[in-house]
C-alpha cells in the first residue's frame, strides 16, 4: 500500500472517529447567538451561591421562570389541554394498581460537565428531598431506581393521586457529582433508624444547607458561574450538552437585578425585552405608547393580609372578619394592579379562578363573601370587646387602640399598593395602623420571624389542586417553619373549630389525596368553610400578570389568544416557549 495514502486513510478515520465522537457527547455543536434580556430579584454578589437548596441559590436567584431552563424538570404542564409534555422524561404514569409511580428519563439526557444523567441522580436528590422535609413524603415511602433510567415512587397505603404526580414531574433534579456525598450521608441516617428529631438529622440539614458548589452543574441548556453575577445584572450561558441545547436560540440570558422601580427605565429604554414584575396601570400604557407588546396571563397568587395571630388583637375571629367587611376589595383591587387585578369574591381560601372547578357548588355557595359593610364590621368589632373612642378610634376596656404596624416589601408595586390601600380604609374604619416600608427580603424575613404585627405576601397558587392553594399562606407561613420562624404564631394542628379541636395542617395535606375527583371536591369545601369563617388571613385580590415582550429583541412570541397563554407563572410560557425554539432574537 502507498505510504502516502495510508497516512491519508487514517487521518481520515481520525477526523471521522473525533467528529462522530464529538455529536454523541453533546446535543449542539455551535452556540446560538442573541441575548435574551430580562429580570429576577436575584440575591446580590456577597450573599448569591449556587445551591439547589439553601438561601441565597438557585431557587432565589433563578426563581420559576429561569431555574427550570438550568435544572430541567421531568415535564411540562400545558393548562389550556390539561396534559403534561415531556422535558427530562421520556415515559411516566401509575404503576401496580396505583401502589407506585415510574418516571422513564431520556437515555440520553446529560449534565452540563458530560456526565449521563441517570435514575441514580433522582434517587440522591430525594434523599436530600427527604431529610428536608419535602411535600412528597406526605404521599410515598421510598424512592428506588429501577433501572439506569427508570425511577420508581413508592406510595403509602392508598396514597396515589394526581397531586403527587404533579409533585414528581415538577421536580428539579440535582448533579449527583455535587450532592452525591450528602445524599449517602442521609442514606445513612435514614438505614439507621434516625428522624427529624435527633441531633444528627438536624446537624446534617445544617450541612446541606450551608454546602456551596463551586460549580453549577446544569441539565438545562443554561448554565453560570459567581463571576457571572454582577450588581446590575447576571449572564446564563448557553452549554453544549443538555437535551434542549440544539432547539434554544438564545445563547445568553442576560438577567436584570431589580423590581419594577428599577426595571421600568430598561423596559422603555430596549435593555430589558421580558419582566414579570408588577407594573401600575399608567406605566403600562408607556410601554403600549412606546410600541411594546403586552401580554396578558394568570398570574396565579394575588396579595394577601397576613396576621401575627399571637397579637391579643388579631387572635379575636371577630376583629379578623370586621376587617374583611371594612375593606373595600373591588378598590383595593384597582389601586393594586388596576385592571390586572380582581377582587377576591368566594374568600375560600382558593384563588377565585379555580373555587368553582375544586369545589361542589353547594359549598361555593355556602361561603361567607363578606361583601363591604361598614355596619357590620362595626357591629363585629363591639362583640370583640371595643368601642369608638372620642376620635372615632376603636378602643378595648382600657383605652388602648389598636396601634399597630402593618410591614410590606417597597420593592414590590402591587404588594405595596395592596397593603397601603389596606391601611387607608381601616385607619378611615377606626384603627390607628403605621404603614412600614422594607426592601423585600426583609418583609419577608419579618414574617419567617414572627416579628410583625400586619404584613402582605402572596395567597392561593398556580397549580390546579387545592392542596397548593390552600397551602399558601397559612400552611406556608406555619408548620413548615421552625420554632426559629414561628410565622403566623399558628398551630394549625390543634385549631379550635365550633367547639371542637381539628388539625386542619392534615386536612390540608389530605386534601387532594387520592384519585377520586369528587371525594378532593368535597374535602377542599370543608377546609374552605373552615377558613371561611375562622379568617385567617384576607385575601385581597387575584392578579393577572401583564408582561411586556419587546418584538424589537424577541421574535417568535405567540398570538393574544394562543392557549400558552393560559399557563400562569408557576407554568410560566416562556419556558416552554424558549426551550422548544419558539421564542428567539430578532435577526
Amino acid at each position: 500500500m502507498n505510504k502516502k495514502f495510508l497516512v491519508f486513510l487514517l487521518v481520515f478515520v481520525f477526523v471521522c472517529t473525533a467528529l462522530g465522537s464529538g455529536s454523541t457527547s453533546s446535543h449542539a455543536q455551535t452556540a446560538p447567538t442573541g441575548t435574551w434580556l430580562g429580570t429576577w430579584p436575584y440575591a446580590a454578589p456577597g450573599t448569591h451561591n449556587l445551591s439547589s437548596f439553601a438561601t441565597g441559590g438557585l431557587n432565589d436567584n433563578l426563581g420559576v421562570l429561569y431555574r427550570p431552563l438550568v435544572e430541567l424538570q421531568a415535564a411540562y404542564y400545558l393548562w389550556a389541554t390539561n396534559e403534561y409534555v415531556p422535558l427530562l422524561a421520556e415515559k411516566w404514569g401509575f404503576v401496580d394498581d396505583n401502589k407506585a409511580y415510574e418516571i422513564t428519563f431520556k437515555a440520553d439526557a446529560k449534565w452540563s460537565n458530560g456526565d449521563a444523567f441517570t435514575s441514580e441522580d433522582v434517587v440522591d436528590t430525594y434523599a436530600i428531598g427527604r431529610l428536608l422535609g419535602w411535600t412528597q413524603y406526605n404521599y410515598i415511602t421510598e424512592v428506588s431506581a429501577v433501572d439506569d433510567h427508570t425511577v420508581r415512587y413508592t406510595f403509602k397505603d392508598g396514597a396515589a393521586s394526581l397531586l403527587a404526580e404533579r409533585l414528581f414531574l415538577k421536580e428539579y433534579t440535582v448533579a449527583r457529582a455535587n450532592y452525591g456525598a450528602l445524599a449517602e450521608e442521609a442514606k445513612a441516617l435514614f438505614a439507621a433508624g434516625k428522624t427529624n428529631a435527633d441531633q444528627e438529622w438536624k446537624d446534617l440539614v445544617t450541612k446541606v444547607q450551608e454546602f456551596r458548589p463551586t460549580e453549577l452543574i446544569s441539565s438545562g441548556p443554561y448554565t453560570y458561574s459567581l463571576a457571572d453575577v454582577g450588581e446590575a445584572f447576571m449572564t446564563l450561558h448557553w452549554q453544549p450538552n443538555s437535551i434542549f441545547s440544539g432547539s434554544v436560540k438564545f445563547g445568553d440570558l442576560k438577567i436584570w437585578a431589580g423590581e419594577t422601580e428599577v426595571t421600568t427605565p430598561l423596559v422603555l429604554s430596549g435593555e430589558l425585552a421580558h419582566s414579570t414584575n408588577v407594573y401600575p396601570p399608567a406605566t403600562l400604557d408607556a410601554f403600549t405608547a412606546a410600541g411594546i407588546r403586552l401580554v396578558a396571563m394568570p398570574r396565579g397568587y394575588g396579595p394577601v393580609l397576613l396576621f401575627n395571630l399571637s397579637s391579643p388583637i388579631f387572635s379575636k375571629k371577630e376583629v379578623r372578619q370586621a376587617m374583611a367587611y371594612a375593606i373595600n376589595r373591588e378598590q383595593n383591587a384597582l389601586l393594586t394592579a388596576g385592571l390586572g387585578a380582581a377582587a377576591t369574591q368566594y374568600m375560600s381560601g382558593i384563588l377565585d379562578s379555580l373555587t368553582p372547578v375544586l369545589l361542589d357548588a353547594a359549598d361555593v355557595d355556602a361561603l361567607n363573601k363578606y361583601p363591604f359593610d361598614l355596619d357590620k364590621a362595626a357591629e363585629l368589632m363591639t362583640a370583640a370587646g371595643y368601642t369608638r373612642n372620642a376620635d372615632g378610634k376603636w378602643a378595648d376596656s382600657s383605652g388602648a387602640t389598636i396601634s399597630v404596624e402593618y410591614t410590606f416589601p417597597a420593592d414590590f408595586a402591587d404588594f405595596a399598593a395592596a397593603a397601603r390601600d389596606a391601611t387607608a380604609q381601616l385607619n378611615e374604619f377606626g384603627f390607628d395602623i403605621t404603614e412600614r416600608a422594607l426592601p423585600w427580603q426583609e418583609a419577608r424575613d419579618n414574617i419567617l420571624a414572627g416579628t410583625f404585627d400586619l404584613s402582605v405576601w402572596s395567597w392561593g397558587a398556580g397549580a390546579p389542586f387545592a392542596y397548593n392553594n390552600l397551602t399558601n399562606p397559612i400552611r406556608r407561613w406555619t408548620t413548615v417553619l421552625t420554632a426559629d420562624q414561628p410565622g403566623l404564631h399558628f398551630n394549625t394542628k390543634e385549631v379550635d373549630y365550633n367547639g371542637t379541636t381539628i388539625n386542619l395542617d392534615q386536612m390540608i395535606i389530605e386534601v387532594s389525596n387520592g384519585l377520586d375527583v369528587a371525594q378532593q371536591k368535597k374535602n377542599a369545601g370543608e377546609i374552605s368553610k373552615i377558613l371561611n369563617e375562622l379568617m385567617l388571613y384576607i385575601p385581597l385580590n387575584e392578579e393577572l400578570s401583564v408582561e411586556p415582550f419587546n418584538e424589537k429583541s424577541i421574535s417568535g412570541v405567540p398570538a393574544d389568544d394562543d392557549p400558552i397563554w393560559k399557563n400562569p407563572s408557576n407554568d410560566h410560557p416562556a419556558i416552554w416557549l424558549i426551550l422548544n425554539g419558539t421564542l428567539g432574537p430578532v435577526s
